[in-house]
């Protein structure tokens, strides 16, 4: 159409000054005019659109037209050279249906004044009404609809000027949202023309309800383009997990009266898994070739639609009969609790059994620091030497964050390596794993810009190693380090550059020993860090840590909750903490009696744990024992105080810390006696396969060369 533009300005047919009228009409629509002195749809479509030069005229027609007057485009509205205005703005005709008997009479049903098109939660488009302000604003000559109809007409300036034109958008829905977003957030709006004597008739059997209603995919892309920023990510969560529940009931329910706890588990379960998989396509939709970009700096967010043009629902639909059914299937019987109250504390849900039993064991702790260092005269608080020897020596933890090195492929060869694909590695972690990053983004704008109780959760990564491994530590630097708050290397040389610290303690230097270097490493982090920060991870340096993941699971409802006694959430005062122990979680021998934290993933303790151990445990707990098992020890010491090992699985029963590298969790299954492996011996009540890893893990063991980049390359779209 441009192409024809061009050239009819060419030829002489048409002046620059003038603009094309385009008419998008659906396929199951055709207009219907009514003769009327010869007027046709297209003079109507001209007054809206067109504006003449006469100041009286104007003032006629924008009356007519509300969505006209409008003034806080960012679309300009700009004068032509002759002074004829030309609004950014579209209009759409009323909608009437039609009908046929089975002799073939064909009858039309007219539609009411004032009926508009719009849609609910789950992004499914609904029918919805004209306000009364909105209808005497013209006197029901013309009214604005939050989406297209049938019919849309529109200038093509304005559609050249849309910032958003997404090639993925394949379906008939899909691609009218888009048309929608476009002309009201970029431009001046939709006006329904109820004056015109031109109607549009839908003949309701040519397209089928799929074709009318929207995918989970295409909606996630929708939803990644125009819901990222200004506090979008409100109605983001709120419209994928409604479309994650609508695909869940609608593959699994049987409208049957009566179900089984367990089915409503595996409706639970098949939820979460849609919601994490419309999650990561709404990420991975920003990486793609024809997404939208920059739609913040040119738009009006999606909240100021929400809020002035679609604000009768709020996005709160009424249930139908089926719906109310589904939804009190999925939650299960319910009782009032005596004494439940409606108090931002409550919690949405209550924490699982197994983990309200574990952490009702543990007694709460004040969290206020305690001095434990004995004056650094002795191990484990002796504390680090510097690059000469002496003791004293306080590492900056913030170094990295600081100066954050920058992540490079460096040349194609490189490239070949890092974004290879096919391996159990990539596709694990492609098809299931990935980086929460919109959640991420939308926190973090909400603690910039103050709207969240508290900051976001402070993370202090601890990692130990020895001088002959440093050749590792740039590829931790370059990839996962630099996304801690506090960072450290335990090592036995101090390289401020390289981040390591020698951090002496009892016995020798070797893997027989490490209890005893883990033993001055919590003892230093403790004496030097533990009033900076809410968690404290440590691992070894073949651990690979996603930490947006692990910051949005710490500062997640249930770790909230479990850290507040299993109640009630925190509201900031407390000056108690329930100890937390996080990790994967092992049967020591297929024991439950005595569960562990796999120390290759490494594990994550909040301050009442860390204090617990420190304080209380270490000058108890096998002090001068020398061996290699310090998760063991660890664990034993904490239990010992009542702090047993938190399941951190997600709702789906995938485990969120990884003893292993990604490809091997993919391809590994049990023997048909589990007790013949020492994997499956140890694990408790796993799923296998790609079900094994949650969607969003946390960590990773066993990352050597040049997996660790490949993991980042991958993991943040550079492939």
């Amino acid at each position: 159409i441009n192409v024809l533009s061009r050239k009819h300005e060419q030829a002489g047919i048409k002046s620059p000054e003038e603009d094309l009228i385009l008419l998008f009409l659906s396929v199951d629509s055709r207009l219907k005019e009514f003769d009327d002195d010869n007027r046709t749809w297209l003079d109507d479509v001209t007054d809206a659109l067109i504006l003449s030069p006469s100041i009286e005229q104007n003032q006629d027609i924008s009356n007519k037209f509300p969505s006209v007057a409008k003034k806080d485009s960012k679309v300009d509205t700009k004068p032509t050279k002759d002074g004829t205005m030309q609004p950014s703005n579209a209009v759409s005709f009323a909608v009437d249906t039609s009908s046929s008997d089975t002799e073939g009479n064909v009858e039309i049903h007219s539609s009411h004044v004032g009926v508009t098109l719009s849609f609910d939660q789950k992004l499914r488009p609904r029918p919805s009404s004209a306000t009364g302000q909105q209808l005497a604003l013209s006197n029901g000559e013309s009214y604005p609809t939050p989406l297209t109809q049938s019919a849309t007409a529109l200038r093509l300036r304005t559609y050249n000027a849309f910032p958003a034109s997404d090639e993925a958008l394949t379906s008939h829905y899909s691609a009218d949202l888009e048309l929608s977003f476009n002309l009201w957030m970029c431009a001046d709006g939709i006006d329904v023309l109820a004056s015109s004597y031109a109607r549009v008739v839908v003949d309701p059997v040519i397209l089928s309800s799929s074709e009318k209603d929207i995918s989970g995919p295409l909606a996630a892309r929708i939803v990644s383009a125009w819901m990222s920023g200004h506090g979008d990510d409100v109605y983001a969560d709120k419209i994928l997990r409604a479309v994650a529940e609508r695909s869940a009931q609608d593959s699994i329910l049987g409208m049957t009266k009566d179900h089984s706890m367990s089915d409503r588990k595996i409706l639970v379960d098949k939820i979460k898994v849609l919601n994490d998989m419309l999650v990561r396509i709404s990420s991975e939709a920003k990486h793609s070739s024809s997404f939208p970009t920059g739609l913040g700096q040119k738009c009006r967010p999606f909240s100021w639609y929400a809020q002035n043009v679609h604000p009768q629902n709020d996005f709160h639909e009424e249930e139908d009969v089926n719906d109310a059914k589904k939804k009190a299937w999925m939650n299960g019987p319910t009782t009032k609790e005596e004494g439940a109250t409606d108090e931002n504390n409550h919690p949405s849900k209550p924490l699982n059994e197994e983990n309200m039993a574990i952490i009702s064991k543990a007694s709460p702790l004040n969290i206020k620091y305690v001095d434990a260092s004995g004056g650094h005269a002795e191990h484990p608080h002796k504390g680090a030497t510097d690059e000469n020897g002496k003791y004293g020596y306080v590492h900056d933890e913030t170094f990295l964050v600081k100066n954050p090195p920058t992540f490079e492929i460096k040349d194609e060869k490189d490239r070949g390596v890092l974004c290879k694909k096919g391996d159990p590695n990539y596709q694990m972690l492609t098809k299931k794993v990935f980086v929460d990053l919109p959640n991420h983004e939308a926190a973090e704008k909400r603690a910039e810009h103050g709207l969240a109780k508290k900051g976001r959760a402070k993370i202090f990564c601890l990692v130990y190693t020895i001088e002959k491994n440093h050749h590792t530590i740039p590829a931790i630097k370059e990839t996962w380090g630099k996304k801690c708050d506090g960072f450290m290397v335990a090592s036995t040389k101090t390289d401020r550059e390289l981040g390591t610290v020698n951090i002496p303690h009892e016995g020798p230097e070797e893997y027989n020993n490490i209890w005893q270097k883990v033993r001055s490493m919590w003892s230093y982090v403790y004496d030097n860090y533990y009033e900076k920060y809410d968690w404290f991870h440590i691992g070894g340096d073949d651990l690979y840590l996603i930490v947006e993941n692990l910051r949005l699971y710490l500062e997640s409802e249930e770790i909230q909750l479990a850290s507040n006694g299993g109640q009630y959430l925190p509201n900031g005062s407390e000056e108690t903490q329930t100890p937390l122990f996080l990790g994967r979680r092992f049967a020591e021998g297929g024991s439950m009696e005595r569960i562990f934290i796999s120390g290759g993933s490494g594990y994550t303790m909040n301050k009442a744990t860390l204090k617990t151990l420190v304080v209380d445990g270490l000058p108890k707990c096998r002090p001068h024992m020398h061996t290699f098992s310090e998760d063991v020890m660890v664990a034993n010491c904490l239990r010992q105080r009542n702090i047993l090992p938190y399941d951190t699985k997600d709702e789906a029963g995938g485990e969120r810390y990884m003893p292993f590298a990604p490809g091997h969790h993919l391809n590994y299954h049990p023997p048909a006696n589990p007790k013949d492996d020492w994997y499956s011996n140890y694990s408790i009540n796993c799923k296998w396969g790609i079900d094994h890893c949650a969607a969003k893990s946390v960590a990773f063991h066993y990352i050597k060369g040049d997996l660790m980049r490949r993991m980042y390359a991958i993991l943040y779209h550079y492939c």
